[in-house]
């Protein structure tokens, strides 16, 4: 991937769609209704193989790096805002498994 992905968020796609344009009440109507689609998605958190994915590369920076899949669990969730890896939204879940793989524990504790 020779470009950085940035995730949008749906509120961002939603301006980019009508930023400076005149909207008719059918698309103001479609658009709302994307607009819904999109952050309902956005906040469904991770599915099971996800999950798995996630889980299994929290284990492996644990082992490798010497530290307690607590601690690894604990960064990741601070970084990426929630309570509980389980509840992290799916809409991160390729960027949180390349923050995982870049992760050293040793600058983060340190």
């Amino acid at each position: 991937m020779s470009k950085q992905q940035t995730a949008k968020t749906p509120e961002e796609i939603f301006n980019d769609a009508t930023e400076g344009r005149e909207i008719s009440s059918g698309d103001l109507s479609l658009l709302t209704s994307g607009y819904m689609a999109l952050k309902k998605m956005g906040e469904k958190p991770l599915n099971e193989i996800e999950l798995q994915a996630v889980y299994s590369m929290i284990a492996y920076v644990g082992y490798t790096q010497g530290v307690c899949e607590n601690t690894v669990a604990s960064i990741l969730t601070a970084k990426f805002g929630g309570e509980d890896v389980k509840t992290l939204p799916s809409r991160y879940y390729q960027q949180m498994i390349e923050f995982l793989v870049d992760l050293e524990i040793d600058k983060v504790l340190n």
